[in-house]
């Protein structure tokens, strides 16, 4: 696991081992941004269907502002999994 962080850790530079490892492995980084992709727009379905949203903080969100970050959310997971398809599809 420390190998692992130590890697990911690094500068993000473009011919780091990481950056090389995922462009030879595209399905991978697909896989990764389709799972965040999915959690993110099931959360923000979940809360647009119920009402209130929770920010970064915990709080709770309600009215409009509930509403915005529930879009905001949705936006972002189809975005995440739209890039993953397509990494996952063009490599």
């Amino acid at each position: 696991m420390n190998l692992i962080l130590q890697l990911f850790a690094r500068g993000g530079s473009a011919d780091s081992p990481a950056n090389k490892w995922l462009d030879e492995h595209p399905f991978v980084l697909g896989a990764i941004f389709l799972t965040i992709g999915i959690a993110l727009a099931a959360s923000g379905i979940y809360e647009l269907r119920k009402g209130v949203a929770h920010d970064k903080r915990g709080r709770e969100v309600h009215g409009g502002g509930a509403t915005a970050l529930s879009i905001l959310r949705i936006v972002g997971g189809v975005g995440a999994c739209g890039f993953a398809i397509y990494k996952m599809i063009a490599g």
